[in-house]
């Protein structure tokens, strides 16, 4: 059962980097990869998503990510790699949500916000060139968190260090899965889906 919320003062507003500030898709580097290496869409998908949760929290580096992907899809190519592939390919096809960004700004100038993303060093460097991303005060990093979304520790992190109540924290996300773990944590949350629909649920917590 969907966890119901009051609609009490919201302090502090959480934003997701990829799907919501950012434009991404994860399919969009792996059929380069595909093309580029030789290998089945199929295949790396699977040793990609297996293996993103690794990387994302901090567990493993880049080189021993795609160390362990070419391994197993028996790449020596990919396993043996040297240039960041992720950098590379992150540029190519990511682009930034020019409407949400602005939003973002805007309300900066009335409350502290802040990012809660699954991310790892590499594609959040790439980020920090593209946008400034001095206007989020608060930013909580899975690979510097050691856990990723929806796992419940993480939104614990969160409670644990945002100076607010749990209650006046809202989060936007633009998987379910995600949004559903943070409600169950505690924290008013919603799926991001477009711009209007975003705009609608921050004027029903009078936040515009």
């Amino acid at each position: 059962m969907q966890k119901r919320f009051s609609m009490s003062q919201i302090s502090c507003v959480l934003f997701d980097l990829g799907g919501v500030v950012i434009n991404w898709n994860d399919s969009w580097l792996i059929q380069e990869l595909s093309q580029e290496f030789g290998l089945p869409e199929e295949q790396v998908a699977k040793e990609w998503r297996k293996n993103l949760p690794d990387i994302s929290s901090g567990k493993i580096d880049e080189k021993k990510f795609w160390r362990t992907i070419g391994e197993e899809i028996k790449s020596e190519k990919l396993a043996n790699y040297e240039e960041s592939l992720l950098d590379r390919m992150f540029r190519k096809h990511v682009s930034l949500n020019e409407s949400v960004i602005s939003f973002s700004k805007q309300l900066a100038q009335n409350m502290p916000i802040g990012i809660l993303s699954n991310t790892e060093i590499v594609t959040f460097s790439v980020i920090e060139d593209l946008i400034s991303l001095d206007h989020f005060k608060h930013k909580f990093l899975s690979y510097e968190i050691g856990h990723i979304k929806p796992d419940v520790e993480i939104y614990n992190h969160v409670i644990d260090n945002i100076p607010f109540p749990k209650e006046e924290v809202f989060f936007i996300d633009d998987l379910k899965p995600n949004v559903e773990s943070a409600r169950n944590a505690g924290i008013d949350a919603v799926q991001y889906s477009d711009y209007d629909t975003l705009i609608q649920e921050c004027k029903i917590r009078k936040l515009l």
